[in-house]
């Protein structure tokens, strides 16, 4: 029988499946539009590890499949072999933010699939991740309040592109909701990363502001890491990420004015492999500026002809939005964290 064709996102990604020796999973039950049971440990990625810190961390991953099967569209099932092994990969890429501050909890869920990526506007693909993406990341952050926090802990809630948006839902559409709003007085911060945050959105929960500065609790934060030659030809204007109004963070200064932040303070990048670059921790590698006007974070030092798109609705910094910032995220986690403990 032929496998049907199954793509990971993530350049990295695909390395690390090389490595294994694996190059398609089939995929197997789960029909779209049943409810997925969190209470089944198989549909987490991460369930808080050895739960040594008092601080936890709700995680989920971006867009990182494109199926081919018709069975994964609109939505790649909860069993998709392939996107489990990818986004454990993922999640394994990016633990190092969290090490030693948070307990991880990753739940997996039916996400928009990335075969349709060329088609995704901001416009179009916000009313697909509020069905079925958006009813899992509820349900798992409900299980995972009612079952796990319990209201005793702080928490951080952390995504990218796919992951930022639903991030930005729970921040805004769930904690805003009259029965769960006792919840915001333990959040810390959210990260929503490589997606815009508006405005608009913010005014679902009152109790929720976008930061300002390094050490705020209670915030969200969202930055769009965008290459010249992106602004110069108006291509970010075609980028699903991207809305117009969007609010910026700078990842280095963790301030929202148009400050330029140079490449010399930021504490270390996480240059990936996949692009004509080495890769490996490197200081000094990438700067910030916040453009409020078109609501993009400028990123001037890196050379932005080494990296390619993976299509012309992402930046070619996309898959880039944590790794420029690697340390500077993980040491204002650790920031945060104090911050909300000294309260």
């Amino acid at each position: 029988m032929m496998m049907k064709r199954i793509i990971p996102l993530f350049s990295t990604l695909m390395a690390f499946i090389m490595m294994t020796g694996t190059a398609a999973f089939a995929s197997t039950g789960g029909a779209v539009g049943n409810k997925t049971d969190y209470s089944n440990i198989n549909h987490w990625l991460s369930f808080g590890g050895d739960k040594k810190n008092s601080v936890d961390v709700f995680v989920i991953y971006p867009t990182i499949t494109q199926s081919t099967d018709s069975a994964d569209r609109p939505y790649v099932r909860i069993d998709n072999q392939m996107m489990r092994l990818i986004a454990a990969g993922w999640l394994r890429e990016n633990a190092g933010i969290f090490t030693g501050s948070a307990n991880v909890y990753a739940p997996l869920y039916r996400q928009a699939n990335g075969i349709d990526l060329d088609s995704f506007a901001y416009d179009t693909f916000v009313p697909i991740a509020d069905k079925t993406p958006r009813e899992d990341i509820f349900g798992a952050f409900e299980y995972y309040l009612n079952h796990v926090n319990k209201g005793e802990r702080p928490f951080i809630i952390f995504g990218h592109s796919q992951g930022a948006y639903l991030a930005t839902e729970l921040a805004t559409t769930f904690l805003g909701r009259e029965k769960y709003r006792r919840h915001n007085e333990n959040l810390i911060a959210v990260y929503a990363i490589g997606f815009s945050v508006l405005e608009s959105r913010l005014k679902k929960n009152p109790a929720l502001k976008f930061s300002r500065e390094k050490d705020d609790t209670g915030v969200i934060l969202s930055w769009n890491a965008t290459a010249p030659g992106e602004v110069s030809s108006g291509a970010y204007e075609n980028f699903g990420t991207w809305k117009r109004g969007a609010l910026v963070t700078n990842p280095i200064t963790w301030k929202s004015d148009e400050t330029p932040a140079a490449a010399s303070q930021n504490r270390a990048s996480k240059v990936i492999a996949g692009d004509n670059i080495s890769f490996g921790m490197v200081s000094g590698y990438a700067d910030a500026t916040v453009d409020k006007q078109r609501g993009l974070l400028m990123v001037t030092s890196v050379d932005e002809s080494k990296y390619r798109s993976l299509s012309p609705r992402v930046g070619k910094y996309h898959r880039h939005d944590i790794a420029f910032y690697y340390s500077s995220i993980r040491q204002n986690i650790k920031d945060r964290i104090a911050a909300f403990e000294r309260k």
